[in-house]
This record gives C-alpha cells, structure tokens and sequence, in this order.
C-alpha cells in the first residue's frame, strides 16, 4: 500500500514538473517583456516608413523607447525634413509667374535634392516636381537672358548715340554699366569696357573746354568719389559701383579700392547664401563674417545672418537626434541675437528635455534647465503648437505656469 501511494506521487510529481517545463519553453505561456513590445513597434514603424504611411510611422517612433529610441527620433527628424524640404520647394513653384525669379526656383531645386538624398521613392513624387521645377528654371533663364539681351542693345544705341553727338558723359553713362555686366560686350565696333574708359576721359576734356557751365558741371564733378562714398555708404552697391568707374584719374586708386570692397563684400554674401541653402552652416558663418569685416553694416546684414546660421545649425542638429550639439549652438545664439530669442529657447529646452527622456529621466538638473529655457521661451508668447516635436515635450510645454 505504501508502495503504490510513492508511486502515485512520483507520477504527480513528474506531471507537475513537465507542466512547469512546458510552460516555461512556449510562448505562449510566456509573458512579453515591454523591450520585446517596443521592438515590435519600431519594426512596424519602419515598415510604414518603407512603404511611405510617414503619418502612421511618426506616430509610432514617437511612442518606441528602449534601445531603439535613439533611431526612432533619427527616422522622426528624417521624416520632418523631407516634409518640410518639399512643403517649402512646392511653395516656391505655386508662386505666380510674376513672383518666380531663378534664384527662388534653384532653392526649390535644392530643397527638391534634399529630399530625395532622404527618400528617393518617397511620398508626394518628389523625382516629377523636381523635373518641373528644372523645366520652370530653364524658362525664367530663357526670359531673362532674352530680357538682358534687349536690354544691352537699348544701352548699346543710347551710348553710341551720345558718342555721335560729343555728349561723352552721358555715352559712358550707358556704355560703363554695359561693360560691368559683359566688359567684351561689342558695341558700335568696339568693345564695351574700352568705350567706358574712351568716354570716361573724353568727358573730362569736354568738361574743360566747353562753355561756364559746363566748366561748373567740371568743378562739381571733383566730387564724384564723394558722391560715389555716399553710394556706398548708404548701401547703394550697384550706384556706387557705376560712380567710382567713373571718378577722375586723380581719385581712381581710392575708388578701385572701394570697387574691390564691393566685389569682395558681394562674392562673400554670396558664398554664404550658397553654403546656407546646402546646409554647411559652418562655411557660411564664416563667408557671412567675411563680409561683415568688410562693411558690418552692409547690405543683407551679414552679421546678423552669421549668427542665423548658429540657430540654423541647431535645429538641423536637433532634427537630427544630436541633442546635445544642437544645445551648444542654439545657446550660442540666445546668448548673441534677440531677434529670434523665443525661438532659440524653445528649441534649447526641447534639446535638454530630450536628453533628459533618452537618458532614462535621472538627471533632475538636466530637466530643470530644460524647463527654464521652455519657461523664457513661453514668457515671451513662443507658440509651440506648430512645432514638429514629441508629445511629451509640447505636453510639458503646455504645462509650464509661471
């Protein structure tokens, strides 16, 4: 009797025990840890960015933590800058006729490249609109260079009309800024650069020997650098420039000086411009600077678009994941420029706040900068509501009572 009653347990014992060990290797008995959800949810994210749901794939990466959290924010700042590179390119082609110009469209080209360099095969056709948008390019150069053509001629009869009639002045009045936009342009047999510099100094000998008041028109012209100073100090590039080619021999050295600075000025607001529009923010402070040395108070306000690109550098770093890069320059900026001041915090705050949930929400120091930026950012009437960031930190902004 004894004996039967072991083996009934023995054989109790072994069931419960291969029930425990079945339990244990099937799934389905097993409970899912939540990195196990989270990584569910990042590949399903990743499949509908594949497949161009960018809606249904952000609302996901915004809810994937763990190990992938720091990849779900790079595919969410992806994400953002192919929407807004398309959403400003297409702004640009639904301009009318009359408000396209080549440079608005080869930025939209630009912002068309970017986009694809993010998605080829992304949403919305970006190859086609791209392919547009070269087409409307080549046709607004057709028009203008047509228009510079006509142009160039309608200067051309007028400089050459005045030379026929001994009027030498007003002859290098059209034939100089002829030759400052095409110097080999021919023009009457001649080429233009040499027509400005003959009529240049034939004025000066009809000025001396012509009539009292043409001998007036002469002593008012000793000052011509000063009226082409005045140009140029008012930022008058264009005037300036047509003055100092036409200032007396005696004054000409001082005035190429002033034509070098207006050519070198130019040259570095525009290799800022092109640097800034291929997002290399560093090339382009510095070209911005460059500028800023030559006349800081010069046109397109170089030093104010030199610390531009210290905000601009930011939020492509903060686009991008690199919070904390991003919070270097974003400070920098908030700390040199009030005009964008609002801005610059919110963007501050939301890096630290990042940081703070990335580093799995320990450092409490991190997270109280973070809300002091947010806090300036909204003391100063900053509206968040149309900002591509987390919930989370649009929630906490939201929050924020003074």
């Amino acid at each position: 009797m004894q004996l039967h009653q072991r083996n009934s347990f023995r054989r109790i014992a072994t069931s419960v025990l291969f029930v425990i060990a079945l339990a244990a290797s099937c799934p389905a008995f097993a409970a899912p840890s939540p990195q196990a959800d989270s990584d569910q949810l990042f590949n399903q994210a990743v499949q509908d960015y594949n497949q161009n749901r960018f809606s249904d794939a952000g609302a996901k990466f915004e809810k994937v933590q763990g190990s992938h959290a720091q990849e779900a924010q790079q595919y969410l700042a992806k994400i953002k800058a192919y929407k807004d590179a398309l959403s400003v390119a297409k702004g640009i082609l639904d301009r009318s006729q009359d408000e396209l110009d080549a440079s608005s469209i080869e930025y939209a080209i630009q912002k068309f490249e970017d986009a694809i360099k993010i998605k080829a095969d992304g949403p919305w056709h970006p190859a086609d609109e791209l392919a547009r948008a070269k087409a409307l390019k080549a046709q607004v150069d057709q028009k203008h260079a047509a228009a510079s053509k006509s142009m160039d001629r309608d200067f051309c009869q007028k400089a050459v009309g005045a030379k026929e009639q001994h009027h030498y002045k007003e002859a290098a009045n059209y034939a100089c800024p002829l030759a400052n936009d095409d110097p080999g342009y021919s023009c009457g047999g001649d080429e233009a650069v040499h027509m400005c510099e003959q009529m240049t100094e034939l004025a000066k000998g009809e000025h001396s020997t012509f009539t009292p008041q043409v001998q007036a028109t002469t002593r008012s012209s000793s000052s011509a650098l000063d009226k082409a100073q005045a140009a140029y100090e008012k930022n008058d590039f264009e005037r300036a420039r047509v003055l100092f080619e036409q200032v007396p021999a005696e004054v000409k050295a001082a005035a190429d000086e002033y034509l070098d600075k207006i050519s070198r000025y130019q040259g570095s607001m525009a290799q800022g411009e092109k640097s800034s529009k291929a997002g290399q923010y560093d090339e382009a402070r510095t070209a911005f600077a460059n500028a800023a040395d030559i006349k800081s108070d010069g046109p397109g306000d170089p030093r104010a678009k030199a610390l531009l690109m210290e905000l601009a550098e930011g939020l492509d770093q903060f686009y991008s994941g690199d919070y904390a890069s991003a919070s270097q320059n974003l400070d920098a900026y908030a700390r040199a420029s009030t005009e964008k001041q609002p801005m610059a915090h919110f963007y501050l705050g939301a890096s630290k706040l990042a940081r703070f949930f990335l580093t799995g929400s320990e450092d409490a120091g991190l997270r109280e900068d973070a809300m002091n930026d947010l806090k300036i950012a909204k003391q100063a009437g900053f509206k968040a509501d149309a900002q591509d960031v987390s919930p989370k930190i649009l929630q906490a902004y939201k929050d924020l009572t003074f």
